[in-house]
């Protein structure tokens, strides 16, 4: 499982956003990391688009310095 401090950790990163029970995934940053009741999540914003919200990290995959979007 991963901790608090573990999300924080991609905070800024880019990362895909998989939209539950649909195959649509697009490009995010991440502003910010919690966990409540024992769910983690991570607030995001679209690379292109407007407005930001709150997503469970098991929609949330962090990509690695060297993944094009």
């Amino acid at each position: 499982m991963t901790s608090a401090e573990e999300l924080k950790e991609n905070i800024g990163k880019t990362a895909m956003l998989t939209v539950s029970g649909s195959p649509l995934k697009f490009a995010v940053t991440i502003l910010d990391a919690r966990s409540r009741y024992g769910h983690l999540d991570y607030k995001v914003r679209p690379i292109a688009g407007e407005g930001e919200t709150w997503h469970a990290d098991s929609n949330i995959t962090v990509l690695d310095n060297d993944t094009q979007v």
